[in-house]
């Protein structure tokens, strides 16, 4: 096999893996999203959208979320998760960290599955207080290998959104 045809698979497994995730994620926001109850993503235009009952709720009590996926996300879901639709919760802080970027945290008992009309809904215990921004992300990775170490599995996060909007909850004691 020759070098030339090494490099084009290589290009064409990044390119996959680029498109089937269908949404580009900036390492720095220009300035902090706004705080609401609702947020979609701009760029593509609702890929993802995710919104919440309420922004202000006792830590440890329920917190309802819902959302929907376009139908690229969704064929970009089914890929991800091999038919499994899962997709899961994310949790970041209202300020980038010093470098700029905004690490997430997958909140693993907040995963629920894709209804068949691209709608999901789950319920989630905040038990950490504090304000949070709030997305979700594709479920476990059971893509094949390119796919899954070549991708974000990020649908919608706290930048990149309509109107700079991130979905944002404040926890508080008892």
């Amino acid at each position: 096999m020759g070098t030339t045809s090494v490099v084009a698979r290589m290009t064409i497994a990044c390119a996959v893996a680029v498109s089937v995730i269908g949404i580009a994620t900036p390492a720095v926001a220009a300035e902090s999203p706004k705080p609401r109850k609702s947020a979609c993503t701009a760029d593509p235009a609702d890929y993802a959208c995710l919104r919440t009952d309420s922004r202000k709720e006792i830590a440890g009590e329920p917190v309802t979320f819902r959302g929907s996926l376009s139908k690229q996300a969704q064929k970009n879901l089914a890929q991800w998760t091999d038919g499994e639709n899962t997709i899961c919760l994310t949790r970041y802080k209202t300020r980038p960290e010093e470098d700029g970027s905004w690490p997430r945290q997958t909140l693993d008992e907040a995963c629920t599955t894709l209804n068949t009309d691209g709608t999901f809904g789950l319920v989630a215990y905040l038990g950490r207080q504090g304000k949070f921004f709030y997305g979700v992300e594709m479920g476990p990775c059971r893509g094949d290998a390119g796919l899954c170490g070549n991708g974000d599995g990020g649908l919608l996060s706290n930048f990149n959104n309509k109107k700079n909007r991130a979905v944002a909850v404040k926890t508080i004691t008892p």
